[in-house]
């Protein structure tokens, strides 16, 4: 049941007039239970205006009790609910809806200029600048939705399909009346126009809010803070945009922090991904894309998993056909400091990338790799980030880091191996097996555009092997029944953060265009569900691979086979773990302690060990 409302009484009228109070018609206010009219003052109303309580105390920053009320500000065509502090504003606030509890003071102006959808809609350019693979931002979008969107354009009823989805969600966000939800705090922000917030969101020293929308609950609370410039964008629940972020045609993601002057346009962020201080522009940075430094630009590429070096950069067109090129930098790439790729690229999983990079590489199918520059060529190191402990420490670090509260829309798989990287790894066997028996007298071999010497091949067909084994047989251990033969299982996917067998989503989408599934609680549903048979499908992607590493077909594996690779698999393990250790000692070595023990070289050792500590253990 609706609030009930008034009209003013002329005592009330008496009190707003010598409190310099003025309205264009005093007939068109009205007030509900609990409004006084000493706490309103200096204020001037336009159009229809509807007042709630006000009275009550409200306490601020450092200690200071005020009283909610409206002070110094001009209000046309609004409504205020109970417990609302107005005060301070520069030119005025028009068609906006307050809802209890809000603050509001020492800003310029909070305007809704008419029909708007609050940032919904809006098409971001992602992946490729020059477009083609444009995903509309609204308040419901997911990285896995986006990944859709933006990779399946091959599958043009789909892209259709989920298009008129999300245009019938935009509509329902349409509105002729901005909202500021209950709890919010809005201050010292010079413009808002066209911006809808929700409850508990916090918006505190910004420049300029234009075309957006602040997602924010009670749980998972959103800030916008000191010199922010945003214009059509949408941010979700538990974001953070702060000290002077400029943000265009942009989705920030659950849990993501934007920040330090970082500059973003016709990009999507999601969940948990920081960028401070650099660029980035018609980006897909999956969860947990990372970019700290200044003079790193982030362009024309999905990224997932992903950190940047200081300087790190790329290119996206060679003055032909303009930026028309793009790269695919699969899950757990890094870019070393001043790290260059001139795009279109591609990059393995969990691979690293080391200076200069002309000539377009595609390390796909070899991942956990080291891409080097030597004398101006593009070095492979093939597996050797899979005895590296900073994979390792990256792998455990993710999930402490997840800053989302409430529900959480991504899906993300955090495993280090799983049906996705092993897969990858399995092809690098195959590959690895292809060019050892093809160049078997050839010191080095050209690959994909990268060249890869002798040695370095047989050690990553040596490593990927071991780590194979080692991830079968774990899984064989867990397994208590043999698993089913499956060949569907053989092909999985990362969409965006979510492992999943290829066979599974692609049905998904046939049932998109069928119209079976025909709204986003209905597709978000379904990934859950195939979410939930993962560990299932593993097994039967393992029986596979364990195929395929055997060079057997499925039918001929005993358990014979089964029982070796669990034996193999376990020496296997304690071998990369030992390499991880010895890893991660090398940055403990007694050399790594210069620098430490300034006033005191005898104290170098213990100062080290008091800061660092030991190497740790895998």
């Amino acid at each position: 049941m609706g609030k009930k409302y008034r009209p003013l009484t002329e005592q009330e009228l008496a009190v707003l007039s010598a409190n310099g109070c003025t309205a264009a018609d005093w007939s068109e206010i009205s007030v509900s239970e609990g409004f006084d009219p000493k706490y309103v003052r200096g204020v001037h109303f336009g159009g229809r205006i509807r007042l709630g309580a006000n009275g009550a105390a409200i306490h601020l920053p450092g200690g200071v009790v005020r009283r909610s009320g409206i002070y110094r500000a001009a209000l046309y065509d609004c409504t205020v609910g109970d417990g609302v502090l107005i005060a301070n504003v520069g030119r005025y606030i028009a068609r906006y809806d307050l809802a209890d509890r809000v603050v509001v003071e020492n800003v310029g102006e909070i305007i809704c200029t008419g029909d708007t959808t609050f940032g919904n809609g809006v098409q971001a350019a992602v992946v490729n600048e020059s477009g083609g693979r444009e995903v509309p931002v609204f308040d419901g979008l997911t990285a896995q939705i986006a990944y859709v969107i933006a990779m399946y354009r091959h599958r043009h009823l789909t892209i259709e399909r989920l298009n008129e989805i999300i245009r019938q969600e935009v509509e329902s966000r349409r509105a002729d009346r901005g909202t500021i939800g209950e709890g919010s705090r809005i201050v010292n922000t010079l413009s808002t126009v066209d911006v809808r917030i929700g409850e508990e969101a916090v918006v505190e020293g910004a420049l300029s809010l234009r075309n957006g929308t602040i997602n924010s609950t009670v749980d998972a609370p959103t800030y916008v803070g000191a010199g922010v410039t945003a214009s059509d964008f949408i941010a979700a629940c538990a974001s953070r945009i702060d000290t002077g972020s400029m943000i265009k045609k942009c989705f920030i993601g659950e849990g993501v922090l934007i920040e330090n002057g970082f500059s973003a346009e016709n990009s999507l962020f999601f969940a948990n991904s920081h960028c401070n201080h650099g660029e980035a522009c018609s980006v897909f940075a999956g969860p947990y894309t990372v970019s700290h430094h200044r003079a790193t630009l982030l362009i024309a590429g999905y990224f997932l998993f992903f950190n940047a070096g200081s300087g790190a950069n790329q290119s996206n067109h060679m003055y032909k056909s303009g930026p028309v090129h793009q790269g695919i930098h699969l899950r757990g790439c890094k870019f070393a400091s001043d790290a260059y790729v001139l795009l279109p690229a591609a990059t393995g999983v969990f691979s690293i990338v080391k200076g200069r990079h002309y000539d377009h590489h595609d390390t796909r199918s070899m991942p956990f790799s080291y891409l080097i520059e030597e004398a101006g060529e593009s070095v492979l190191l093939p597996g050797i980030g899979l005895r590296s402990f900073g994979t390792a420490r990256d792998v455990r670090k993710w999930p402490k880091r997840d800053r989302r509260n409430g529900l959480r829309h991504d899906i993300i798989h955090y495993d280090l191996m799983n049906p996705y990287t092993a897969g990858w790894i399995l092809r690098g066997v195959v590959e690895c097996r292809k060019l050892l028996e093809r160049y078997s007298t050839a010191e080095a071999v050209k690959w994909n555009h990268v060249k890869i010497k002798m040695p370095s091949l047989r050690k990553g067909l040596l490593l990927y092997t071991q780590a194979l084994r080692a991830y079968l047989g774990e899984r064989f251990v867990s397994c208590t029944a043999r698993p089913e033969s499956d060949q569907t299982m053989r092909e999985w996917v990362d969409w965006a953060g979510m492992i999943a067998p290829r066979c599974r989503v692609e049905a998904l989408l046939d049932r998109v265009d069928s119209g079976e599934v025909s709204d986003l609680e209905s597709f978000a549903h379904e990934l859950h569900e195939i979410a939930a048979n993962y560990r299932n499908d593993e097994m039967k992607w393992a029986l596979y691979a364990l195929a395929v590493l055997s060079e057997k077909e499925q039918q001929q594996l005993t358990d014979e086979d089964i029982a070796a690779v669990i034996d193999k698999g376990a020496k296997d393990r304690k071998t990369l773990d030992d390499a991880i250790e010895q890893d991660a000692g090398r940055d403990f070595a007694p050399s790594m302690s210069v620098g430490y023990g300034i006033d005191d070289l005898l104290s170098r050792a213990d100062d080290f060990m008091a800061v660092r500590g030991t190497a740790p253990k895998m």
